[in-house]
């Protein structure tokens, strides 16, 4: 889910020079609207980069000036959620929906929260509200949140089915198609996995968790060399990764 989440962050306007093309709208704002906007895109920049009482200051600061900005309250939901305060998090991003219902970017960014914290059927609806907006421009994201509540909860055939849609929305869709080996794998769908896991890797670079998984796939298909193939490579290229001690372990203790 912090995929999903990091993601999310993305939508919101990230610094001021990412923003400079809407300056001249900006001109015919009040005051405190301009202010509030240039204070939420220095706080969510600092959000980024993990500078937390920074963020806080100036995301506090963009509330002041304009309570009714949704995005800063969006953000203050980001922060708090960061922070861990939950209940204050849950209550910001209520409020962002509140203010912009209808805005799909806002209803993403509140599902993945919610499914982080076992809220998975209203994390679903908000997932499908952003994803079912013909105005987003990324459904592939909304389905994947939804299929991570949906598999959390443990409902792995409504899982797969959303993954499938961020699939389809988008085939090259790299997040989508390692869920869905992922998902095939704890399904003992051998093959599928396998297929799914090729198809991640014709569009992204490996990781640890792409050649773990590769050997766990090969090692359900029973097929030793391809799964020692991915296993030296993981402690070739990651000796140090958490994917390589949980090999070893599996090593140590097989079955």
């Amino acid at each position: 889910m912090r995929r999903a989440l990091v993601t999310a962050m993305s939508v919101l306007c990230l610094g001021i020079a990412a923003c400079a093309s809407n300056e001249s709208g900006k001109l015919h704002k009040p005051e405190p609207d301009r202010a509030s906007e240039i204070n939420l895109e220095i706080g969510i920049d600092h959000l980024r980069k993990g500078n937390l009482p920074q963020a806080k200051e100036k995301i506090d600061r963009a509330l002041e000036q304009n309570p009714r900005n949704a995005k800063a309250q969006m953000a203050a939901g980001l922060l708090y959620d960061r922070l861990g305060d939950i209940k204050k998090a849950d209550s910001h991003f209520d409020r962002a929906l509140t203010l912009d219902p209808k805005n799909p970017d806002l209803a993403n960014n509140y599902a993945a929260f919610l499914c982080k914290n076992e809220r998975y059927e209203r994390g679903e609806k908000f997932a499908l509200q952003a994803a079912s907006n013909p105005l987003y421009g990324t459904p592939e994201v909304a389905y994947l949140n939804a299929g991570q509540c949906a598999q959390a909860g443990k409902d792995l055939k409504r899982a797969e089915g959303y993954y499938r849609q961020a699939i389809a929305a988008q085939p090259r869709f790299a997040a989508g198609l390692f869920a869905l080996a992922e998902l095939e794998l704890q399904q003992k769908n051998y093959l599928s996995a396998r297929a799914f896991l090729e198809r991640y890797l014709s569009v992204s670079r490996t990781s640890p968790s792409t050649l773990w998984l590769g050997v766990r796939i090969e090692r359900g298909l029973g097929n030793a060399a391809a799964a020692n193939q991915y296993a030296q490579r993981l402690k070739n290229e990651f000796p140090q990764a958490a994917e390589t001690k949980q090999l070893l372990q599996s090593e140590r203790n097989p079955g």
